[in-house]
């Protein structure tokens, strides 16, 4: 079995964080089609992989979803309590500009996941391969 590379690496773990390609590619700088590419490059190498990472980005799908359904409820009740009292020191928040930002913020949180599970990767992998050669 061929190992997979970093940038493989990386997609597949934004991959299985429930990122679009499209998305996945404006968070590394590539072109979508380069992202679509190393996918299909992983699933040459490894099938059993692209499985995993399938259960899941479902998983992380309903996570995420969740997540968003929290942050908006507490927008929606921040702006009934804004009206009711009609504070004037405050302003209602913009539901779109604020799961905008939550979702760039889940961006963020995916790339340094990707980032410290491939160092983690390669850790592992060299332990294995230290192990092997002692035998």
């Amino acid at each position: 079995m061929n190992e997979i590379t970093k940038r493989e690496f990386q997609i597949m773990a934004l991959y299985s964080k429930g990122l679009k390609f499209k998305e996945i590619a404006q968070c590394l700088n590539i072109a979508e089609r380069t992202a679509i590419n190393y996918f299909m490059r992983v699933k040459a190498k490894d099938k059993g992989r692209i499985k995993r990472e399938k259960q899941s980005r479902a998983i992380n799908k309903q996570s995420y979803t969740m997540q968003l359904k929290e942050v908006l409820h507490d927008v929606k009740e921040y702006n009934r309590e804004v009206r009711r009292n009609k504070y004037t020191f405050r302003s209602e928040i913009s539901i779109k500009n604020k799961s905008r930002e939550t979702r760039l913020r889940y961006f963020d949180e995916c790339l340094l996941f990707a980032y410290k599970s491939y160092h983690r990767f390669k850790l592992n992998r060299a332990k294995k391969v230290q192990q092997f050669r002692e035998k």
